[in-house]
């Protein structure tokens, strides 16, 4: 029977698509492997050389860098650091999520055949039939799904974006407070120095009878306390290093001979250096959160389009063949839902909600930055007079100090009278560290603001 034949063989063509399906390939993670893996990351590897390299468009030399500033140690983070691997495979999900929505729906196949056992010897006892059902989707459904997965993908690079900028402000946090602590445990050491020979002075005078006990004792309990301040600040100075590794991404021990260029924390730009107007608007328009918003927005109402344009049925239609005792039989059927119970009305009011969610999340975003920009202005015009006014105390000190120098010199003041003006001097210095280092915490807070660095210190590509 070549009738019968024809339709095995379709049957088999149709089942022959299904070899080109994908299959699954187990990749189960191994606690063990991936600790190691994480031990084994290092500042060193010719692929983050590359990496960094290929960021900065330039070369390296010498590789790894005698110090690491802003720039390397960024480019280092975003290479290494785990939350940005998160955001970065949630970018290949939607992206693949454009290919879904892309998709048409596939033509299915019935077969349906027939076997009667109550007819003549001499007929035909099968009947063999086959139909297709080949969905035809109406008022541009595909287009709308479409542009909501692509919407989605663009929120997904401006998340990605946003993230990046994320672990860089904590790097840079991370990095002024081993400045800080960096600074404060010279300082001590210094006051160390100082109040160490100033005991020894006192305890001098004290066996020549020219100072009481209690005066010795005083001595005595500032050097105790300034030594244990200098102990504790250089607990916290080792601490600051972790944090730098774990902003990174790396083990501490992969810190091991690094040095930190930390002139960036030095000098604080004057709040008049910074076009504000300008840096205001950029970030209004073009920070990556708002621009995620944006186009999360967007996405909704590509969504609203779609969950409307589900108001129209798809068609379906239906070709299929009959082979019964010989007679070959054709038709073709068409079906489509009656849309007389509901409209979608559900699906459409959830839709517009959610577009008025994203539309007020996009103008809470935006009334979030106008406050931060002008809190942090104040507050670094603020700190950046408090920085000027240590600086005229140190320099009031450092005068002192040259005026005490001279006297000591000429045998007009004596040896104890020396350390404490360098003891008010090294207190004037210690101010003047912190005065600095709040500047420099404003001016982060401002940089986070406006999203952009303070300096030319952006790399080329943040991911």
């Amino acid at each position: 029977m070549p009738n019968i034949s024809r339709t095995a063989a379709i049957v088999i063509a149709a089942f022959a698509f299904f070899a080109g399906c994908a299959t699954y390939s187990p990749k189960p993670l191994l606690p063990e492997k991936t600790a190691r893996q994480f031990e084994d990351r290092s500042l060193g590897r010719p692929s983050l050389e590359k990496f960094i390299e290929k960021n900065l468009k330039k070369h390296i030399t010498p590789w790894p860098p005698a110090k690491w500033d802003i720039n390397t140690l960024s480019l280092a983070a975003f290479y290494y650091n785990p939350g940005l691997d998160t955001v970065r495979w949630r970018l290949q999900e939607t992206r693949a999520s454009v290919i879904t929505a892309g998709e048409r729906p596939n033509p299915s196949l019935s077969v349906s055949p027939e076997y009667v056992t109550n007819l003549s010897p001499d007929s035909e006892p099968w009947i063999l039939g086959f139909s297709f059902d080949i969905p035809i989707e109406t008022a541009g459904k595909r287009g709308y799904r479409i542009a909501e997965a692509k919407g989605n993908t663009l929120a997904a690079r401006y998340a990605l974006a946003e993230a990046a900028w994320k672990v860089r402000s904590a790097l840079r946090g991370a990095m002024l407070d081993y400045f800080a602590s960096t600074g404060k445990y010279n300082i001590l050491l210094e006051q160390v120095r100082i109040d160490r020979e100033a005991l020894s002075v006192l305890k001098a005078r004290l066996a020549a009878g020219e100072v009481s006990e209690p005066d010795v004792t005083r001595a005595s309990v500032d050097y105790d306390r300034t030594f244990l301040l200098a102990g504790e600040e250089k607990s916290r100075l080792i601490n600051t290093r972790s944090n730098i590794a774990s902003a990174i991404g790396v083990p501490v021990k992969a810190l091991t001979g690094i040095r930190f260029s930390l002139g960036i924390f030095r000098a604080p730009p004057p709040l008049e250096s910074f076009s504000l107007p300008g840096l205001r608007q950029k970030a209004l328009t073009n920070r990556p959160d708002i621009l995620e918003a944006l186009a999360q927005y967007e996405a909704s109402q590509s969504h609203l389009q779609l969950e409307i344009a589900k108001q129209y049925p798809d068609v379906h239609i239906g070709p299929g063949y009959q082979y019964d005792q010989g007679q070959n039989k054709w038709g073709l059927g068409i079906s489509l839902e009656l849309p007389v119970l509901n409209h979608n009305q559900g699906p459409i009011a959830q839709a517009e909600a959610a577009r008025a969610r994203r539309a007020a999340h996009f103008r809470a975003i935006q009334d979030g930055i106008i406050t931060d920009i002008e809190r942090a202005v104040a507050g670094y015009g603020s700190s950046l007079e408090r920085l000027k006014t240590a600086d005229e105390l140190v320099l009031e000190k450092g005068k002192s100090l040259s005026s005490l120098e001279s006297m000591f010199n000429v045998g007009e003041t004596d040896r104890l009278a020396l350390l404490g003006g360098e003891i008010e001097y090294e207190n004037a210095r210690l101010l003047r560290l912190e005065s600095l280092v709040n500047a420099d915490r404003a001016l982060g807070l401002l940089e986070d603001a406006l999203e952009e660095p303070a300096s030319d210190s952006r790399p080329e590509n943040m991911p």
